[in-house]
């Protein structure tokens, strides 16, 4: 299978990372999506890219309501970390093998502990176990279908230091909840939070005597909340979501994977009809951030009035 890939170059500086989003269709079928992932890891290779991000639940595919939960609790299960060793195994050595340039892959997948199911972010990275619980985040807010598979994640962030910058993880609907990006920005001082989801496309919302009306109202909200929770923050937003009709439950993805700049300005964003790969190259995680931050920093005004803060609960940096 071919992919449209998309490029744009942010500056001129080679030794900044280049980030690929996929912007892709999961079928809920562990062996299709694992063929479709490692097509694009090997195109990343080719890419020279540094950074691969793919949707949540990337392996199994969305969940879906289903009157015998087993049949998705299966699905899970059998995309599971523990049953896709030898592919993890074989993916994770071709980071190691001097290939290219390709050093992290972030990708989504249900995880499987004391029992209970939860919706996990993984990084792939010669220097990372992606096994160990310090570096695998769990999504925190559950949509009701969720509910029915998943147990809540706790409150513990997942920040990651890379040679380009710090990293903070969101799933999907912890994106609606400013809490969370104001923690991992202002507490854990990231650089750019990475937000991969599964998120729809259509709900409506009309207002008649004005003569407006979306029928992709929740697309509106993911390109809205991708902006503010970059402007608001004063960090990078990296989204990575599904696009298209799910098998199941017929329900229509919005895609509109992209990248939003500190400022919140939109830089680059995929179809909402068609599978892409998005490639931004040379971009300047840290020094943007902080160039933004030099004409005006929120968080200096910020700390000045709720000087608190700095005393609520922190995570751990991972350091490489």
């Amino acid at each position: 299978m071919s992919y449209r890939v998309v490029e744009r170059v942010f500056s001129e500086d080679e030794t900044l990372p280049t980030v690929m989003l996929a912007n892709i269709y999961g079928n809920p079928n562990v062996q299709e999506n694992l063929k479709k992932m490692e097509q694009i890891i090997n195109l990343a290779h080719e890419k020279k890219v540094n950074i691969l991000i793919f949707p949540e639940l990337a392996v199994s595919g969305y969940v879906w309501k289903s009157k015998d939960i087993n049949d998705v609790k299966n699905l899970i299960a059998e995309g599971e970390n523990s049953r896709i060793q030898s592919w993890l195994k074989n993916v994770k050595d071709s980071l190691t093998e001097g290939r290219g340039e390709l050093e992290y892959i972030i990708y989504g997948n249900g995880r499987q502990k004391d029992g209970e199911f939860y919706n996990a972010t993984y990084i792939l990275n010669p220097g990372i176990d992606y096994q160990e619980e310090e570096y695998i985040y769990a999504k925190v807010f559950l949509t009701p279908v969720e509910r029915a598979i998943f147990r809540q994640g706790t409150d513990k962030r997942l920040s990651v230091d890379t040679k380009w910058g710090r990293f903070g993880f969101m799933i999907c609907y912890d994106l609606c909840f400013v809490e969370l990006a104001r923690q991992y920005a202002f507490i854990d001082c990231v650089d750019a939070i990475v937000t991969i989801a599964a998120w729809h496309s259509e709900a409506v919302r009309e207002y008649s005597k004005m003569n407006t009306r979306t029928d992709h109202y929740y697309g509106f909200l993911w390109d809205l909340m991708n902006g503010s929770k970059a402007a608001y923050n004063q960090v990078w937003s990296l989204g990575a979501n599904w696009v298209g009709v799910h098998q199941k439950s017929g329900e229509y993805f919005w895609g509109g994977s992209g990248v939003w700049a500190p400022s919140g300005m939109k830089l680059l964003q995929a179809s909402n009809i068609n599978e892409e790969l998005l490639i931004i190259r040379n971009i300047d995680i840290k020094g943007q951030r902080y160039k933004e931050q030099d004409e005006f920093n929120y968080r200096i005004d910020f700390h000045e009035f709720y000087r608190h803060m700095d005393q609520q609960s922190e995570c751990t940096h991972y350091l490489k």
